[in-house]
This record gives C-alpha cells, structure tokens and sequence, in this order.
C-alpha cells in the first residue's frame, strides 16, 4: 500500500489560503480519481475539489479551518 497525499490546492492565481468546509467522501471510503471529494471556500466561494487516485480516503485535518495552499489534509490510500 502507498499513501497519496491530499492537499489544499492552488484554484487561482491570488489564493493563498482555503477554509475546509465539508466531506464529500466520509473517512475510510473507496474514492475514485477524478470523483468529487470535499469542498473549500475562498473569498466567499465554495469549490468542489476532486479526488488525485484512487484509493481509501483518510482526513487528517479538522473541518471548518482556514489551511494554507499545499497544506496537507488527508492521504489517499492506494493499492501498489
């Protein structure tokens, strides 16, 4: 097993930081790449992020908090 790591991304070129706002997959589910995994919000707008792999989903970060870009928040289990 590999871990992927699950990061808040960079959605435009001003944005430094991310508030994490839900899950969309809950801990310890299957997610497939590409399928919808949780969502952040910046300047007042909520953006849908995506899963990198696929794999079985682990948060590390708790919801409701501000995150830097490139903050990690989870990692994605993966078959190797």
């Amino acid at each position: 097993m590999a871990e992927f790591p699950i990061r808040i991304p960079k959605v435009s070129t001003a944005m430094f930081e991310a508030t994490l706002v839900s899950w969309i997959v809950e801990e310890g589910h299957k997610v497939d790449d590409g399928e919808p995994l949780y969502f952040i919000e910046t300047d007042k707008v909520e953006t849908e992020v995506t899963a990198p792999t696929t794999g079985l989903v682990h948060w590390t970060a708790p919801l409701g908090e501000t995150y830097n870009v490139g903050t990690q928040i989870g990692h994605i289990e993966t078959e190797d």
